[in-house]
C-alpha cells in the first residue's frame, strides 16, 4: 500500500561509485503513478546503472530509493519484483534450453501475484506472449529467436511479473521503423492498462511520442527534466547529444 501522497517511485540524492568511477551523482526525481517517464543521455551517462539500482541488482553508494513511499534499501531483486517492480534487460538473456512459453511461465510463477498452479501460470504466459505478438511461437526454443522477437520475449517476461512499475532498457534498439511504431503502440497499451513506465531509449522520435516527461543524464548527473518538447530543445541536451566537451 503506498503512503498517502507518495509517488510511484522516488530517488533522493542517489550516488553510485564503482571504485574510482562516479556513475551517478546526487540524482533526485519523482515518478508519478500512471506516467511514462523517458530517460535519455549519451552512452555511459548512467542510465542502466539507475535501472539496476531501482531493480536491486545494485545498491546505491549513498542516497535513498522509495517505491510507493517504502524504502527499497537492502531488498534483493526478487523482493522488489514481489512488490511490483519489473524490468527488461538491454542484453537479452532468455533462459537457455527452454521454450518461449516456459521462459515467460517463470515470470508468472514468481511475480507480484504469483500463480500457484503450473497450468494457470502457462495460461498467463500465453496471454502475455499473445499480447506482445509472439502467440504463434510459444513452443519455439527461446534461444533460437531473432533480435526483434527476443526483445518482445523480454517484454513478455517482465509483464508476466504483473509489475506496477515497469523499467524498459532500450527495447527498441536495433528495430526498424515499422517495428519501432509497433513497440511504441505496445508500450502505450501497457500504460493504459495501469502500469507506470520508465523507458530508456535512444530513438528520439519514439521517446518524444511516448514520454509524459523526460529526464536527461550526462556524466552521471541529471542535467534536464521536463516535457519532451522542453527537454529536447534545451541547449544543454543538444550539446550532450552532439558529444561536445563541457567547458
Amino acid at each position: 500500500m503506498s503512503a498517502a501522497g507518495a509517488p510511484m517511485f522516488e530517488a533522493r540524492q542517489v550516488t553510485k561509485r564503482f571504485a574510482g568511477l562516479l556513475a551517478l551523482s546526487n540524482v533526485s526525481f519523482r515518478h508519478e503513478a500512471g506516467e511514462i517517464l523517458g530517460l535519455i543521455g549519451p552512452n555511459g551517462a548512467g542510465k542502466t546503472t539507475l535501472i539496476n539500482l531501482i531493480s536491486g541488482t545494485l545498491e546505491p553508494t549513498s542516497g535513498a530509493l522509495f517505491f510507493q513511499g517504502r524504502p527499497l534499501q537492502g531488498l534483493p531483486p526478487y523482493r522488489r519484483a514481489h512488490l511490483g517492480i519489473g524490468r527488461t534487460f538491454q542484453i537479452m538473456k532468455p533462459f537457455p534450453g527452454l521454450s518461449v512459453l516456459d521462459n515467460v511461465t517463470a515470470g508468472a510463477l514468481f511475480g507480484r501475484r504469483p500463480e500457484r498452479e503450473m497450468g494457470k501460470a502457462r495460461d498467463a504466459a500465453a496471454h502475455w506472449l499473445e499480447f506482445v505478438g509472439l502467440g504463434d511461437k510459444l513452443e519455439q526454443p527461446a534461444d533460437a529467436l531473432g533480435g526483434p522477437d527476443r526483445k518482445r520475449l523480454e517484454l513478455a517476461k517482465a509483464l508476466a511479473l504483473q509489475p506496477q512499475l515497469l523499467l524498459l532498457d532500450e527495447v527498441m534498439a536495433g528495430l526498424n521503423a515499422v517495428e519501432i511504431d509497433e513497440v511504441v503502440a505496445l508500450i502505450r497499451r501497457i500504460r493504459d492498462g495501469g502500469t507506470t513506465i520508465l523507458v530508456i531509449e535512444h530513438v528520439v522520435k519514439a521517446i518524444r511520442q511516448l514520454s509524459d516527461r523526460l529526464l536527461v543524464l550526462q556524466y552521471g548527473e541529471l542535467i534536464a527534466e521536463g516535457t519532451a518538447e522542453e527537454v529536447l530543445e534545451d541547449p544543454k541536451v543538444i550539446e550532450a547529444y552532439l558529444g561536445r566537451r563541457r567547458h
